[in-house]
């Protein structure tokens, strides 16, 4: 397999046989179009210039925590035009899909956002969670881990409040009810929060709860497979080749977009280096590669020379 090539190195007519080859982008956010805390430069312009170009795009996010009209303020101040809250996908949504598809009705402990809570409400799905401002003793957090009521289903998402009590209630509904099942959203192992700033995700703590459980999590994040086939049913995809899938790290996004038939683009606006790119694994590489999504525009008005 040939190595991952620069889109604005290969020659015109490459250029050209490379965009006429996809239909459809889905992109990452974080990492692609902005960071968690901060701003890459010329990615709305390049949102635009796709879809004055005929693209279709799309976007999905491992993040949560970030309100729906927090995303649409998000792309409104990168100047990304006509972009509506249904091009967004991110886990409470797949969750709630997925919750409705395989659990109407039952009762639910959220493990996730404040943001991510109200969208379970909003959905008319009913949820436990714990918010505590108290300072703990041991005699409370035996009172606050009390089941008074069993759940279906504990959610796990990204969390910027989660606390110790939070995942020791988490862990008693699992252990006390060997039905109830650990469904996750989120599980990147590293975050890119700001420029030249990469901070721990939240993997580890998911992992701390299935340690103390030994239950397996049905994720609905990338790099899940169910979220591989919901794209399918919400975006109409009936020819994944036509469909390329952009994003700043290798297991969650170019090793996802590979697994849905997708052809892959990897960006170096994230967390990852050319060097990283180039020392993973061969089947862990992307078909191309960009520095930013901006590249997209010089690589468009190549085309109209």
């Amino acid at each position: 397999m040939a190595p991952p090539r620069h889109i604005l190195k290969l020659s015109r007519e490459e250029q050209r046989q490379f965009i006429n080859s996809f239909d459809m982008v889905i992109s990452d956010c974080d990492g692609v179009v902005w960071l968690l805390v901060g701003w890459i430069p010329g990615t709305g312009a390049a949102v635009n210039a796709l879809k004055a170009a005929g693209k279709q795009i799309k976007f999905v996010s491992n993040n949560s925590f970030r309100s729906e009209a927090d995303y649409m303020e998000n792309f409104r101040h990168i100047g990304a035009q006509n972009v509506q809250e249904d091009d967004v996908v991110h886990p409470v949504k797949t969750i709630v899909r997925y919750l409705q598809k395989h659990n109407p009705g039952e009762r639910v402990y959220s493990l996730m956002s404040l943001e991510a809570n109200e969208t379970l409400r909003k959905h008319n799905i009913e949820y436990e969670s714990l918010n505590i401002k108290e300072h703990l003793t041991a005699a409370t957090l035996v009172n606050y881990l009390a089941i008074e009521k069993p759940v279906g289903a504990v959610l796990f998402d990204i969390h910027l409040d989660m606390s110790y009590v939070e995942l020791a209630k988490a862990i008693r509904h699992l252990q006390e009810n060997p039905d109830c099942k650990l469904i996750a959203g989120g599980s990147d192992v590293i975050m890119p929060l700001a420029e030249n700033l990469n901070v721990a995700g939240f993997f580890d703590f998911l992992e701390h709860v299935k340690r103390y459980t030994g239950r397996e999590a049905t994720f609905l994040g990338k790099p899940s497979p169910i979220l591989g086939e919901m794209f399918g049913e919400m975006f109409e995809i009936g020819e994944p080749k036509r469909c390329i899938f952009i994003g700043d790290t290798l297991v969650q996004d170019v090793q996802f977009g590979k697994s849905c038939g997708f052809q892959s683009l990897l960006v170096l606006s994230g967390c990852l280096t050319k060097e990283d790119m180039l020392n993973a694994p061969v089947d862990a590489q992307p078909d191309y590669y960009a520095d930013s999504l901006a590249d997209f525009t010089q690589l468009l008005e190549n085309l109209k020379e």
